[in-house]
């Protein structure tokens, strides 16, 4: 019986499916990070910019929004119940209010390269292993078995910018898990790219 747990467990550890072609899944911050910015899978390099959420403690009325250097991300706490839920930031950790809850992130504008520490933990704020599934609008998914605050889930999109993703946890026993995140990554243009992308519509527009 326990080897078949571990063997589930391995097995769930890699699971990760994408409905479009077009994303790309990565489970490790290092592989995410050196593809952003080297522009492989992209149209041009990226720079990255994280979002630690360590200016934010205490409880959060549904949704909070904060801004990662040029992105503006808000947070929002669903209930499949009819209930009021919010947002709690702890320890630079940002999590649901409820078990069993998702934590839904959206984006503007909406970005080719996020990445995060997504994980679960309890009623008591620890880490607490369990299943942890990210997705996406377009049906694309990531699915790993995560054990520590250190489990990473980054994503390229070549084509449609990623505007928002889903967090949901899952483990046999309800009421226990917590969606949560310590950071939060984008890959955004570097700011002189951002100048050439600004001269290029300026020039575009004077042709007109």
């Amino acid at each position: 019986m326990k080897s078949a747990l571990l063997i589930t467990v391995a097995t769930c550890a890699f699971i990760s499916s994408s409905a479009s072609a077009a994303m790309a899944t990565f489970q490790q911050y290092d592989a995410w990070a050196f593809s952003v910015t080297h522009g492989i899978l992209l149209e041009a390099p990226l720079s990255i910019t994280t979002e630690t959420f360590n200016a934010y403690s205490g409880t959060y009325a549904n949704p909070l929004v904060g801004n990662a250097g040029p992105i503006e991300w808000s947070a929002t706490a669903y209930s499949y119940v009819p209930n009021p839920t919010n947002i709690v930031a702890n320890s630079g950790w940002l999590s649901t209010y409820g078990a069993d809850e998702n934590l839904v992130f959206n984006f503007a504008p909406g970005v080719h390269a996020v990445g995060g520490n997504f994980f679960s933990r309890d009623a008591a704020f620890q880490v607490t292993p369990a299943l942890v599934g990210i997705f996406f609008e377009d049906g694309s998914s990531s699915i790993q078995f995560v054990s520590s605050v250190d489990g990473f889930s980054g994503f390229i999109s070549s084509s449609l910018a990623i505007s928002s993703l889903t967090v949901s946890v899952y483990s046999v026993t309800p009421a226990v898990n917590y969606a949560a995140v310590d950071n939060l990554y984008f890959g955004v243009p570097a700011p002189g790219a951002l100048g050439l992308l600004g001269l290029a519509g300026l020039v575009g527009r004077r042709r007109r």
